[in-house]
């Protein structure tokens, strides 16, 4: 194997191909802006700006309210240098989460070579630098790349050379993971429990593990103590918070009465139970992150601002990853390390299970262990196959062809069709609806901007492209803004313009009439005959975005209301 490929020029060319995967047209592939990035972004321009976030607070340690969804603070630093140097755009949000998707490749490298060898280091590396869940999640500005890469990093110290410096280095970066990004604060200890029973089996004492212990909970300390993201998140979007738990209730209090009148309470309460249902519902959830559907299928609806419609990673890798895990269960050399891979990769999905059946970043640190396992079953292959040269070089050229046409060949979609069709799953519009909307917003006392059909707090894309003063922002004047009962924040007025849930309806503008105003909303909220004042499309030529007069809209219900009384006569 060692004269087919010169190993360093064979990484290099990968860790190349990596960047340009991943840097490649970055500010406008995906075509769109997701509010997260923006409000990422924007926290970070106030921060650098004025040393407070967006609410004004002073240098948030644990976490930024944001939407009231309060995210860890880790990401948020990490763009002050970007939006120092290329000012506050697309490309200076999704830098940071692109240059991590590429050292990730790098540490993956570092990782399995240290833990196996360069070989399988170097398919594992190939692997995750081509995996389109991995590409798609690295071109936006989302802080669960950050946490991958110090995920690695953990494991590279605590997996590795035992020493108790290396356990405080793993230590730092579990913790460090914990306040980038929410799902790591229940996945997290879960990985040091794995690090500590696997390669410190034997120095399990507790004067061994005084100081990463000491060092652990002063670190997580302000998260056990306050409020944070993973606990408010949950409340969100949790299994039992959810909009579809809500179909789950009412399924089980209709089952629940239909057993009642047959059988007797305490069957019932039994068979039709919240408990069994949310736990029943809870391991399906699990069970699905492992679906050949949503690893090599169709994937998951969540993706689409990321991929188009497709498995997260390539057809051909599913039998790579179950050759992988064959390697580890027959590599007695290694069979310690072997396990606690498995351990953690089967642990990964847990946090995400409690709150949907598949979501493509709270599901994210799945991606280097299946990278890793898929390199493992690559070497596996070509270790039982380097006594018979024809064939191990006919499986080596039959594999980087496979390779090479998936990738090429997904990269073309990626770059054309998901870019245009796919735009409105990544918010695309908003740039151009900001600054037309400014070039009118003078003539008109107020401008409605309705979220009906497209609900994705467009406050924020007013604050981020306009490049609003945040001190102004901060001290709240001429904005008004609401809190939900489940603790989402929502921003109802900046200046003269308001931000409804729907447009006005007819006695609302009717009330206001004196009052010179656009609602801008869905076209399929105006009447083909009223004619916008602009108008925004989507990358094939769609209309997204309507603005209208309110005066016009006064007028054409009143000509209804005048033609329907007609018809009545």
């Amino acid at each position: 194997m060692k004269k087919i490929l010169n190993w360093k020029l064979a990484l290099l060319f990968i860790v190349l191909l990596a960047g340009f995967l991943r840097f490649y047209k970055l500010g406008n592939i995906p075509s769109g802006f997701l509010n997260d990035e923006a409000n990422a972004g924007y926290d970070a321009y106030s921060i650098l700006n004025t040393s407070k976030d967006q609410w004004g607070n002073f240098l948030p340690i644990n976490n930024f309210i944001g939407f009231g969804d309060y995210q860890p603070p880790v990401n948020r630093y990490s763009l002050l240098i970007p939006i120092k140097i290329f000012g506050l755009n697309e490309f200076s949000v999704r830098i940071v989460s692109a240059l991590a998707g590429l050292l990730s490749v790098v540490m993956l490298y570092l990782l399995t070579k240290k833990l196996f060898n360069k070989q399988a280091a170097f398919f594992s590396t190939l692997f995750l630098a081509l995996m389109p869940w991995a590409i798609g999640l690295n071109r936006i500005g989302h802080e669960s790349n950050l946490a991958i890469l110090f995920l690695l990093i953990a494991l590279f110290f605590g997996l590795g050379e035992k020493s108790g410096k290396n356990l405080m280095w793993s230590v730092f970066f579990i913790a460090l993971s914990m306040y980038t990004y929410s799902a790591y604060i229940p996945y997290a200890p879960l990985v040091l429990i794995v690090i500590l029973i696997v390669n410190y089996k034997k120095e399990l004492k507790i004067g061994y593990f005084l100081k990463p212990l000491i060092l652990f909970l002063i670190l997580i300390s302000p998260i056990i103590f306050q409020k944070n993201s993973a606990s408010v998140r949950f409340s969100q979007v949790g299994l039992t918070t959810n909009i579809n738990s809500i179909g789950l209730i009412n399924n089980l209090n209709d089952q629940r009465g239909q057993c009642l009148a047959v059988l007797s309470s305490g069957i019932c309460k039994i068979t039709d139970d919240k408990v069994v249902l949310f736990v029943g519902t809870l391991i399906k959830n699990y069970l699905s992150h492992f679906s050949p559907n949503f690893l090599y299928g169709n994937g998951t609806p969540t993706q689409f601002s990321i991929l188009p419609e497709r498995g997260l990673d390539y057809l051909f890798n599913f039998l790579p990853l179950i050759l992988g895990f064959v390697f580890l269960f027959k590599n007695k050399k290694q069979q310690k390390i072997g396990y606690a891979l498995i351990a953690l990769f089967l642990l990964s999905p847990v946090p995400d299970s409690f709150t949907s059946d598949g979501n493509f970043t709270r599901a994210s640190m799945m991606q280097p262990f299946i990278a890793l396992f898929s390199g493992l079953g690559i070497y596996y292959v070509l270790d039982l196959l380097k006594e018979k040269k024809k064939l191990m070089y006919s499986f080596v050229a039959l594999f980087a062809i496979i390779i090479s046409f998936s990738a090429i060949s997904f990269f073309i979609i990626y770059i054309t069709y998901f870019k245009n069709n796919y735009s409105t799953f990544s918010q695309y519009g908003y740039k151009d609806l900001v600054q037309k909307t400014y070039l009118v917003k003078n003539d008109y006392d107020r401008i409605y901007v309705s979220r009906h059909l497209n609900d994705a707090k467009q406050y924020i894309y007013f604050l981020f492209y306009t490049k609003y003063d945040p001190l102004k922002y901060q001290s709240k004047k001429d904005v008004s803004f609401s809190t939900a009962s489940d603790g989402w924040l929502s921003i109802d007025r900046i200046e003269n313009i308001y931000f409804l849930a729907l447009p006005p309806t007819y006695s609302e503008l009717e009330e206001t009439s004196n009052i010179n105003s656009l609602v801008i909303s869905s076209p399929r909220d105006f009447s083909k005959t009223i004619k916008p004042v602009f108008t925004v499309k989507d990358k094939l030529g769609n209309v997204i975005f309507e603005a209208v007069k309110s005066s016009d809209l006064l007028k054409y219900d009143r000509e209804q209301e005048f033609l329907l009384s007609n018809e009545n006569l």
